[in-house]
């Protein structure tokens, strides 16, 4: 499946990067996966010779490899951090049968930060993105990533392109416009715009 069939595009947006887990990260899955089908090849020629049951040792643990294989490799490229020009969108493939999709307007995001850590992490430049609100709440984790500190700059960048032409676009009569576009906008899009307004309410409420 294309990554475009995966989200449905809004108008004019384009898909800018798309982040996946860094494949080093599965070394413990290949390890166990080379172990299960190496080993009974070994001891092939052993199991042969004890009729059903040591055929039956040699073809278990090869059918588990694969089927292990098959879903380490289909997690892996099902996971994706999808960066356009106007959100963030994290598709986060659990297993076979479960799938948890994130999704994160720019207007929502106040901070990202993209962090290294431990000894690995260090060596192989691979880390934790974490994409903040306004009121420092995490709302979004994307963990095991290649070059954090690049995908943090380069969602800070878009955010700051997409920041400002919503600016520009809300020149103007910018009370009447947003009134009549929120006629448009659904119950969940609703809820995200109030909860910018209440804290923009608070915030010049505090100045005052």
């Amino acid at each position: 499946m294309s990554i475009e069939k995966k989200i449905k595009l809004k108008e004019n947006e384009r898909i800018m990067t798309v982040v996946r887990r860094y494949g080093l990260t599965f070394f413990w899955s290949w390890l166990v996966i080379f172990i299960f089908i190496v080993t009974p090849f070994f001891f092939m020629f052993w199991l042969f010779n004890h009729d059903w049951w040591g055929q039956t040792l040699f073809i278990l643990p090869v059918i588990l490899a694969l089927f292990l294989l098959t879903r380490t490799i289909f997690v892996w490229q099902r996971n994706v951090l999808i960066i356009t020009s106007h959100r963030v969108v994290d598709i986060n493939q659990r297993g076979f049968f479960e799938k948890e999709i994130s999704n994160v307007s720019y207007d929502q995001v106040e901070d990202v930060l993209g962090r290294i850590k431990g000894f690995w992490g260090t060596i192989f430049r691979y880390g934790n993105v974490e994409i903040q609100t306004g009121v420092g709440k995490v709302i979004l984790i994307v963990d095991k990533v290649k070059q954090p500190v690049f995908v943090q700059q380069e969602i800070q960048e878009l955010r700051d392109r997409f920041m400002a032409k919503y600016v520009h676009d809300y020149s103007g009569e910018v009370a009447g416009t947003i009134i009549d576009q929120l006629y448009e906008l659904e119950v969940e899009e609703l809820e995200r715009v109030k909860k910018v307004l209440v804290k923009r309410l608070r915030k010049l409420v505090d100045e005052d």
